[in-house]
């Protein structure tokens, strides 16, 4: 009796696939008898589905890197109730329409929905700006049984879905949250409620206005981007910054920004009608001056040469400490750090959401071990992404001197297995997630004294330093160190900057090309520091000397 009700059940699924076209019946059938689910090949779905020419495909720009893309399944029948599916992300094949089912058997079902705005507000969350531009414009509504007002309110749910996975340790972190759910749980009534499709209507066919100074200067790296908007009908008003988006309170948004060079900043304003404003181009002037900069000290320009196009596949980790809780300062790591930021943006080519900055008690241990466990393992793709690691601050060697350590914010200079992060372990840590390229700027030193001559140690123990700098350094590893390990890494006050970092900086301007070929190769790069540097630092009365560990002739960055 059971074989037979087996053969009955592959019988009916047999019939079931050979529908011309499948029913929401049939579809739900499927899932609910878990021949259709999650982690199902794509390529078996559209089988299901009764062949290609039974589906409708549409492609989706990832945001991490648009020439790869997501698959979005939706059957094309005519009708009030639809199951759509989205085909996981493909880092390894392009897109070719001649090749549409090899490409998708190596896809799975990511996930399945039941919901429109449920199924939008993930696609918003995970593709590209280019993808998200040409769905609010161009989709056709009707295939997917939603209003413009629905297809809206997905797009800044969605946007606030993103933020929040590029900045998950904003304090409105929780308050997005809810208003996500609050447009879902309404978006879910809506549903429920509506026995057939019948698009929301407006006689609102304006888009909001963005009231804000076409030219606004600042004197300060960090500021405020505010302004007002105005909407004759709407109550819910939103604003876009960069991918970034807020509700408008009282008609008036406000996004913290930084940055060290004059930029063109792009503002949209969407109502709850889904209209759209035209970008308003706002130009920002950065005027900030260092009154102590003195004239024969040129000043940092990220902006001197033009360098690699943003890539998707480069990862940046910087951290600067410069205020210490129990230890003397690390004068001006701060301010390393943040331009640092600027060059790891417009020099290496790696894209906002792919950059962390901890900066002072951002940078304490747990949330330092935080980064190097969680968020890197997150962004690293094996053997294909290039890392970059910028760290300012205090270094410490161990009491025997064969173990060399960084110090967090919180660090404790006398109890250093307990509170410190120790080089080699870093390395370990990278060395597992197999990064294709790594290369870690130290300004710090292994002394036991700060950059103004503060020692860093209770009892002023002298110390031994026995460790080898360019020992166990896997292949694919260049290391730039501020000094060597017995020697001070030194401030600049002239500049405001630590030596090395200043010099670091100044030859990746392009400085430090000795040929002119437009290319810098790592000993390029430490031949011009190490001249720079150890003079600076001898009028100081100091002697300091950067080191390299990898490859001398690797070429670090190309330009234009």
């Amino acid at each position: 009796m059971k074989k037979y009700f087996i053969y009955f059940y592959i019988l009916f699924i047999i019939n079931i696939v050979n529908i011309a076209n499948a029913s929401y019946e049939t579809e739900k059938a499927l899932i609910n008898n878990k021949v259709i689910k999650k982690k199902l090949s794509c390529n078996n779905l559209v089988g299901l589905l009764g062949g290609l020419n039974k589906i409708e495909i549409l492609w989706l720009g990832n945001l991490k890197q648009e020439k790869f893309q997501y698959a979005l399944i939706n059957t094309s029948a005519k009708s009030n109730k639809k199951i759509f599916y989205l085909c996981e992300n493909l880092y390894k094949k392009k897109i070719s329409s001649k090749k549409t089912m090899e490409v998708l058997n190596e896809r799975n079902i990511m996930d399945i929905y039941y919901n429109t705005t449920d199924l939008f507000t993930d696609i918003f969350s995970l593709t590209s700006k280019e993808s998200r531009n040409y769905i609010m414009s161009t989709l056709n509504l009707r295939s997917f049984n939603m209003s413009k007002n629905e297809l809206n309110k997905a797009y800044i749910a969605g946007l606030m879905k993103l933020n929040e996975k590029l900045n998950p340790d904003q304090e409105k972190k929780l308050a997005k949250k809810k208003k996500i759910k609050k447009i879902e749980n309404k978006s879910k009534e809506q549903t429920e409620n509506k026995q057939e499709f019948v698009p929301e209507k407006s006689t609102d066919k304006n888009p909001p206005k963005i009231i804000i100074a076409k030219n606004l200067t600042y004197n300060t790296y960090n500021y405020n981007l505010s302004g007002t908007v105005k909407d004759d009908t709407s109550n819910n008003v939103y604003v876009e910054i960069d991918g970034m988006i807020q509700q408008a309170v009282n008609g008036r948004f406000s996004f913290e920004r930084f940055s060290i060079v004059d930029e063109k900043v792009s503002i949209i304003a969407i109502d709850q009608w889904g209209n759209r404003s035209k970008p308003k181009i706002v130009n920002v002037k950065i005027d900030f001056i260092e009154k102590t900069v003195e004239q024969k000290l040129e000043k940092l320009n990220p902006l001197k040469i033009k360098t690699n196009i943003l890539s998707s596949d480069k990862v940046a980790l910087i951290i600067g400490i410069e205020n210490y809780s129990s230890n003397p300062k690390a004068t001006y790591a701060n301010l390393d750090a943040k331009y640092f930021y600027q060059y790891a943006k417009n020099i290496f080519g790696v894209k906002n959401e792919n950059i962390k900055i901890l900066i002072d008690n951002e940078a304490n241990l747990v949330s330092s071990l935080g980064a190097l466990n969680k968020w890197l393992p997150s962004k690293i793709k094996k053997k294909h992404t290039e890392l970059i690691i910028f760290f300012a601050g205090h270094g410490l060697a161990s009491p025997n001197g064969k173990e060399l350590y960084l110090l967090p914010q919180d660090g404790d200079s006398d109890l250093l297995e307990r509170t410190a992060i120790s080089r080699n372990e870093v390395f370990d840590i990278v060395k597992k997630l197999q990064p294709k390229k790594v290369t870690v700027f130290f300004d710090t030193c292994y002394s036991g004294v700060s950059r103004d001559e503060e020692t860093l140690m209770a009892d002023a123990r002298p110390l031994r330093i026995i460790a080898d700098d360019q020992e166990g350094i896997p292949d694919n590893f260049t290391i730039f160190s501020a000094s060597q390990l017995d020697q001070i890494s030194s401030g600049l006050k002239d500049a405001k900057h630590g030596i090395f970092s200043y010099y670091l900086m100044k030859g990746l301007e392009g400085n430090a090309d000795a040929n002119g070929d437009k290319k810098i190769t790592n000993g390029e790069l430490i031949v011009y520091m190490d001249t720079n540097v150890s003079q600076k630092a001898s009028e100081l009365g100091r002697q300091q000397n950067p080191s390299l560990a990898g490859d001398p002739d690797k070429v670090l960055i190309s330009y234009r």
